[in-house]
């Protein structure tokens, strides 16, 4: 039952510490409820502020994530772009379900400006929140990604490498120069830095033993992987991102780095840990379905046309 006593605000989000903590808050209570969509969740957040959007101004993050917060100061409702272009989320705490039209309103009326089509995601066990997208008018769109979850104890986390091939963890490698070139070429990402690197590098969930490379033996960067352990549940973890360079896949290095990640998380307590992937027929899937899942769940893509409505400015 919605707290009935509560006056709500709305507020942009100015990228302080304060704010950020309150939504995080917000998002780890989310991922205490299984049954309630978390296809954003406090990995999510920390991407975005410290990663994808480390160099960004502070018009960017006014503009594209804004949040409602009761008179004590409790965040209950989030609306946030990852990308700032035609994405979005919209989470709602557990006891302030009547928040979500609303949200999604002020989404269309004051986000949405002059865009012709909208899209969110959504995992299929969260049927409330389809049907609310649903009765807004949204469509299923399409399958959009895949997250598979590890049994890591037992596991089996044997690999080889070849010979020429070596793993470290960044912080004994330390050539930020190669990792950055790898990620511009295993994502085709010519925009990604080293201040990027480094500001995730300065994420608070960021653990160096988690902060896998492979080197070939020119001592260039070829393959790369992180891990991270949730912050509301040490059991718990996941591998975000993994990247191989083009001239270097079918050698086995997806594999190894994931395994070896699997395994220093378990040696960390962690339990189970998931790979998040595009869905089909992104190829990762077979690098990811060769580990063994115990299981996966699936989020779809809901979009709504607003071509027909009158340009905003």
């Amino acid at each position: 039952m919605t707290p009935s006593n509560n006056i709500i605000t709305d507020h942009a989000f100015t990228n302080s510490n304060t704010e950020y903590l309150l939504i995080k808050a917000l998002l780890l209570e989310i991922e205490n409820h299984p049954d309630l969509d978390n296809r954003w969740d406090p990995g999510s957040l920390d991407w975005w502020r410290y990663n994808y959007h480390a160099e960004k101004g502070l018009d960017f993050f006014q503009a594209n994530a804004h949040y409602w917060q009761t008179e004590t100061g409790q965040v209950v409702g989030l609306f946030i772009s990852e990308y700032g272009q035609d994405d979005f989320f919209v989470v709602v705490h557990l006891l302030f379900p009547a928040l979500f039209p609303g949200i999604l309103q002020w989404g269309l009326d004051v986000w949405a400006g002059d865009k012709r089509k909208i899209h969110t995601a959504v995992y299929t066990h969260d049927q409330q929140k389809i049907t609310q997208l649903l009765a807004a008018g949204f469509y299923e769109d399409d399958h959009e990604a895949n997250v598979r979850t590890y049994a890591l104890r037992p596991y089996d986390f044997a690999y080889t490498l070849k010979p020429e091939f070596k793993l470290l963890t960044f912080a004994d490698y330390g050539n930020y120069e190669s990792r950055v070139k790898l990620v511009h070429n295993a994502f085709n990402n010519p925009a990604y830095s080293e201040a990027r690197l480094r500001s995730l590098h300065s994420s608070p969930s960021y653990q160096p033993e988690l902060d896998l490379v492979i080197v070939n033996s020119q001592g260039e960067s070829v393959a790369y992987c992180m891990g991270w352990v949730e912050e509301n549940d040490p059991t718990a973890g996941y591998i975000e991102p993994m990247g191989v360079h083009s001239d270097y896949r079918r050698n086995g290095l997806g594999t190894a780095l994931a395994k070896e990640c699997f395994k220093r998380l378990s040696q960390l307590g962690v339990e189970r840990a998931t790979i998040a992937s595009h869905a089909e027929p992104d190829i990762s899937n077979f690098l990811y379905e060769s580990l063994h899942p115990a299981s996966v769940k699936r989020a779809y893509r809901y979009a709504l046309s607003l071509d027909g409505r009158e340009p905003r400015g």
